[in-house]
């Protein structure tokens, strides 16, 4: 028997919660025994893959970047590429203003935060009903056809060998579905139930004033994942978006965009 609650917690929920995320997030260090800021935060927003830090010895910080994995093993994408220095800026940028947003008007930030929470979960709660009806009609067809096939073996149509093979075939088949029917129901019922926790997040916001550097502590501390874009070079310059999903409350859109023609001119 398990009671909750019964003895003072060593450390509040919210810090366990980013604590097991960073060990979930642990990378192995380069062979240059260093370890990228970003490793296992960063996510390829057309494959859904892990960017990876490259960096060599001759390499000077500026030069760092980031690629999609799948671009790295010659699977079907393309690099995503992104200089850890301008993955950095961005991303304390997008946190600047996030914030700033939630100490300046915390009550509009929270109703924003919720709004914006109630439109994802809408469109995954749809995603998950849509592809549970697919499976539970996919169950119920199972069910008739190792009716059949049982029917066929009593007649002696089906030796005993071949039955065995189609009937357990079948039933690892089905055991999955329901499997999957049973773990997309917790998310059509979470969905639906769902409170998003912005209170843990500005427990957080009010630890720090306006972060002026980005650390891996603060990073891992705000930020869930952060998601990369391909390059858009339709305009004639390269311009290239993020998003930054938070730890807790998950994207809030005011992500900036890299345009290397912006930065030339500027210089």
């Amino acid at each position: 028997m398990i009671i909750e609650n019964t003895h003072k917690a060593i450390m509040d929920p919210e810090t366990w919660e980013i604590v097991q995320k960073a060990r979930e997030q642990r990378r192995r260090p380069t062979k240059m025994g260093e370890m990228g800021m970003f490793s296992g935060l960063v996510y390829c927003a057309d494959c859904g893959a892990k960017l990876y830090h490259c960096r060599t010895a001759s390499w000077t910080h500026e030069q760092e970047c980031y690629t999609c994995a799948n671009y790295r093993n010659r699977k079907q994408c393309s690099a995503h590429y992104i200089r850890a220095v301008v993955l950095e800026r961005l991303v304390l940028q997008n946190l600047q203003r996030v914030v700033a947003y939630a100490q300046e008007d915390e009550d509009e930030f929270v109703r924003r935060v919720m709004e914006n929470k109630t439109a994802v979960q809408r469109a995954e709660q749809e995603q998950a009903k849509r592809t549970l009806e697919k499976q539970e009609r996919r169950i119920n067809e199972l069910d008739a056809i190792i009716q059949r096939i049982y029917e066929d073996h009593v007649m002696g149509k089906l030796n005993a060998e071949r039955f065995a093979k189609l009937s357990e075939g079948y039933e690892m088949e089905q055991a999955d579905l329901k499997q999957s029917v049973k773990d997309l129901q917790g998310i059509v019922n979470a969905a639906e139930t769902q409170a998003v926790n912005i209170q843990s997040f500005l427990k957080i916001v009010k630890k720090y004033t306006e972060p002026t550097e980005l650390t891996p502590a603060i990073l891992r501390e705000f930020v869930e994942k952060v998601v990369v874009h391909a390059p858009d070079k339709s305009s004639g310059h390269r311009v290239q978006r993020i998003d930054v999903h938070y730890t807790f409350i998950g994207e809030i859109d005011l992500s900036p965009e890299y345009s290397k023609y912006e930065k030339e001119t500027a210089a």
